[in-house]
């Protein structure tokens, strides 16, 4: 039986992957790198409140690989941010496709050359720009730009993107024809049950319960015993990952199908999906447990108000009745793009459920209220008014609130809105009032989340007729707090009266203690000069040019923070 299931699995699984490829042209493109493609990163890879929209290629470690263009083309947009991609640049091709290069160190000199001057005319190192068609022409393995570590980056290498130009959707590149070496197959790690009604149980417990695997030679399978005894209403959910050739990363596998007694009940792969559906990934996982132990399971079942694109099955949106008194097998294949599937296998003992008989604890009054997905909600108190949009939840939740003591430095007193292990899709309207807040105080104030160590996360605020208003898209304990203390500026490699002909850069580090910093402005001798933004490193770099003069130069930093606190720095430099 599992041979016979095992073939015709494989059979399937080679003819979609067959015709996912046929969708996309296969020798069309170049690889953007003249390197082995080692990925640390895979398309729909589980990030934080995302899925990875691209493919990470390894650099060894260091900047400055050369990035081609994968085809012929124009630029279309040239982005920087001090966060996020850092320096991108897409490029559109004839055949409708747009390709993205991001976390890039430097673009080559025409590009750079375009930038700089955009930088200078509107006196800002982040960018985006949209050139016209026919000004920048890029032809086929044409060097266009060198790897890097900009924005929010853990380290050198190349993201890579190819998106559909009508849709402005990204595809998974590996459909394209790319050589990947893959030959490991994904590995599977834990297996999770869920009740998925008040009458349902897992090994006679109403409540989530874990099981980890073993590999036995052949498939995965559960390490203490093969059988789970369950009844009633449930579903599954599996952690799981793929590594591949030459590399210890834990990427994203490409598709998961389950099947109970050889019936595909769910499936979904990461062909293609759109930026609108990506925070999504929230209702795929399993949040809890993400929030509390940093584990992705990835859940076979569908939430009500759950609309990602990549689901191709879900029979009941993924909850199964187990009803009767039989055993049943369940089947979970894994697979990656490159043709590797791993099984987990396992059996479920059935059982009739029998009716939970609810105590009078369980019936007690509750003293929040009930928030749907399919209507606006309102929750308001004499101190807060608190907004969620239907479509900011994924199912009708018991919305939980409790007033807790305020802190030393606080206005308010700290609220807990739910708990921050339950995730919320859209922003939602939050207003705190305060009475103790000074008047001179009201343009520094804003509302803070606490996290689980004890600090806090600023997430804005403005005063509006006695409250603290701003939107947060996450529930938690928040407060009011103000920030007057202004921005840090330390310099690294500069002082007052230093001769600097030694060095070719100025380097600076800008912190703030709460609100975050605003924006900067770096002046040599009164004229604006570009200070790239390393944002995860804190860190602002001048790179010597035209401006700096022979002999004496002074430089001044003036830096705001969100509540417009203010720093400046300023030296006389010798060069």
């Amino acid at each position: 039986m599992y041979n016979s299931l095992v073939k015709l699995f494989f059979f399937i699984l080679v003819t979609q992957n067959i015709f996912a490829q046929e969708k996309y042209p296969q020798d069309y493109f170049i690889s953007p790198l003249y390197t082995p493609l080692n990925l640390s990163g895979t398309f729909g890879e589980l990030r934080s409140d995302h899925f990875h929209s691209g493919i990470d290629i390894k650099t060894e470690e260091v900047e400055g690989f050369k990035v081609y263009a994968i085809a012929d083309g124009y630029v279309s947009r040239i982005k920087i941010t001090p966060g996020g991609y850092g320096k991108a640049i897409y490029i559109t091709h004839p055949n409708g496709y747009i390709s993205v290069y991001a976390h890039l160190q430097k673009y080559n000199n025409s590009i750079n050359e375009y930038v700089t001057n955009e930088q200078y005319k509107h006196e800002s190192y982040t960018l985006d720009l949209y050139p016209e068609k026919d000004f920048l022409i890029v032809k086929k393995g044409e060097i266009i730009a060198f790897a890097g570590n900009t924005g929010r980056s853990g380290g050198p290498h190349l993201h890579f993107e190819i998106r559909d130009e009508a849709t402005q959707k990204p595809i998974n590149p590996l459909l394209f024809g790319f050589e990947v070496k893959d030959k490991i197959m994904p590995k599977i790690n834990l297996l999770k049950v869920y009740p998925a009604s008040p009458y349902a149980f897992i090994n006679h417990k109403n409540k989530a319960s874990e099981f980890f695997t073993k590999w036995n030679g052949s498939y995965y399978a559960l390490q203490n015993n093969d059988t789970i005894l369950v009844s009633g209403k449930v579903y599954f959910g599996v952690n799981t990952y793929d590594p591949f050739n030459k590399g210890k990363n834990k990427n994203g596998v490409y598709s998961i199908e389950l099947l109970v007694d050889s019936n595909l009940i769910y499936a979904h792969d990461l062909e293609i999906f759109s930026f609108a559906e990506t925070r999504y990934l929230n209702s795929l996982i399993d949040y809890k447990e993400y929030k509390l132990k940093k584990r992705m399971v990835q859940k076979s079942f569908i939430q009500p108000n759950n609309h990602l694109s990549i689901y191709k099955t879900a029979i009941n949106r993924g909850i199964i009745d187990f009803n009767d008194n039989n055993v049943h097998q369940v089947t979970y294949f894994i697979s990656d793009l490159a043709g590797n599937v791993s099984t987990l296998l396992f059996y479920v003992k059935s059982s009739i459920p029998v009716e939970k008989i609810i105590s009078d604890t369980e019936q007690k009054e509750k003293t929040g209220k009930w928030f749907s997905y399919t209507t606006n909600n309102t929750f308001k108190t004499d101190d807060l008014i608190f907004e969620v949009p239907g479509k900011a939840i994924y199912d009708t939740l018991y919305f939980d609130y409790k007033v807790l003591p305020g802190l030393n430095n606080s206005f308010s007193k700290v609220y807990q809105l739910h708990y921050d292990y339950i995730p919320l899709h859209t922003w939602c309207n939050l207003l705190i009032k305060t009475d103790t807040l000074p008047a001179e105080l009201q343009e520094k104030a804003l509302i803070a989340k606490i996290e689980n160590n004890n600090e806090f996360t600023s997430v804005g605020g403005e005063w509006e007729d006695g409250y603290i208003k701003t939107r947060i898209r996450e529930f938690g304990e928040y407060c009011i707090l103000t920030d007057t203390t202004p921005p840090e500026i330390i310099p690294f490699n500069i002082s007052n009266n230093k001769n600097i002909a030694k060095q070719d850069t100025i380097r600076i580090k800008i912190t703030d203690e709460l609100s975050g910093i605003n924006s900067y402005r770096g002046t040599l001798n009164g004229k604006w000069i570009l200070m790239e933004y390393d944002e995860k490193n804190d860190l602002l770099i001048y790179k010597f040019d035209e401006l700096l003069n022979k002999g004496e130069n002074i430089f001044i930093l003036e830096v705001f923070d969100n509540k417009d606190n203010f720093a400046k720095y300023k030296a006389k430099l010798i060069y």
